[in-house]
């Protein structure tokens, strides 16, 4: 790590007189390295990685400097997001970028200055106001996020029998789609789970490990319980279970929960197996092309459909059923108040409850 100093360093020798530090003060050793690295999320990680090489990018286009970057560089950024989109590799681009996908870059910019000694810079006070400006200017054309669609109950139904259960394909969906929901969980937490140490059975049900989360950043790990279901159809325990026993079957070994399963229902371990290469876990990308598969073969619209849909329709279902707020949101790992589980709520009062009853 590099460090920008104005001055040399100094300590304290045996007799109190002041010397200049060793260059080993200002060293880290290779594990060190590794773990400040791996205490960001890997989807972070890429994420930021795609933002600052879209931004050296656009640098070299308009001759300006990346590192450091002055706030006049960062508010002129924000612009051409705003206007345009990110600056692709190949030259293209996809478009104005949303408010919150500006933020991430700028992010993703500023904690690239940090790690490398520049402290606060660049200033983002102008390109926060380009952002501000950037809202406005969409709400005025009735331009709105995008957000996850929640799905029903209803269509989790259909979308769980729309997949075969005779394959290891289909079992898998059907008991990753239903517990997704169950848990409300992120699809990165969804991804993580293995089978050994994740999960345990209980008379009620499966006790399952969060070992960490967005919100659990000190992976102190959080227990979720996960109680049999009234519908056959849809009954998280016995559809984990089923997945679970017929994963046994071709895996003996523990590992990732959830693997990918490539065309002629064959895990990566097989034989002519014909999927990527990889660690043998589903990513978090898959599991929102899982879920619009079996939209699909339901019939079920995948209009703003993502794995993040697992998370708010099921958030969304069980306040509809009466559940306790405080209930739903430890269960989704949210923060107390959080304005995203506020916002599901509202959507489901909106029409259910009507502030002008009686008064009209």
């Amino acid at each position: 790590m590099n460090h920008p100093r104005d001055e040399i360093a100094v300590v304290e020798n045996e007799t109190g007189a002041l010397t200049p530090a060793a260059d080993i003060d200002h060293t880290i050793s290779a594990e060190t390295a590794r773990r400040i690295a791996n205490a960001t999320p890997p989807n972070t990680v890429r994420a930021y990685a795609a933002d600052r090489a879209a931004f050296r990018r656009w640098c070299a286009l308009v001759g300006r400097t990346p590192l450091p970057a002055t706030a006049e560089t960062a508010a002129e950024y924000a612009t051409f997001l705003a206007v345009g989109g990110a600056l692709q590799a190949d030259g293209s681009r996809k478009g104005p970028a949303a408010p919150r996908t500006i933020e991430r870059a700028l992010s993703a910019i500023r904690t690239e200055h940090r790690e490398n000694g520049y402290g606060g810079a660049p200033d983002l006070l102008g390109a926060r106001r380009v952002i501000k400006d950037h809202r406005r200017h969409r709400s005025d054309h009735g331009i709105r996020d995008r957000q996850a669609a929640p799905i029903t109950v209803t269509d989790l139904r259909a979308m769980v029998e729309a997949c075969d259960p005779d394959t290891l394909a289909g079992t898998r969906d059907r008991a990753l789609i239903v517990l997704g929901f169950s848990m409300m969980v992120r699809r990165s937490e969804l991804v993580a789970l293995n089978t050994l140490g994740d999960l345990t059975d209980t008379p009620d049900g499966v006790d399952v490990l969060i070992r960490w989360s967005k919100t659990d950043q000190d992976a102190i790990g959080e227990l979720v319980a996960v109680h049999y279901g009234s519908h056959p159809t849809t009954c998280p325990v016995r559809l984990l279970r089923a997945w679970r026993a017929r994963l046994m079957q071709v895996r003996p070994a523990e590992g990732p929960l959830w693997t990918p399963i490539d065309k002629q229902d064959r895990l990566p371990h097989m034989p002519g197996y014909c999927g990527k290469p990889g660690t043998g876990r589903l990513t978090g990308k898959a599991v929102g092309l899982i879920l619009r598969d079996a939209a699909r073969r339901a019939g079920v619209s995948t209009e703003a459909l993502s794995a993040h849909s697992l998370r708010a329709g099921g958030a969304t279902a069980a306040y509809q059923a009466g559940n306790d707020l405080l209930a739903i949101s430890r269960r989704g790992r949210w923060k107390d108040g959080s304005p995203v589980l506020l916002r599901y709520i509202r959507e489901t009062d909106r029409w259910r409850v009507n502030p002008m009853s009686g008064v009209l």
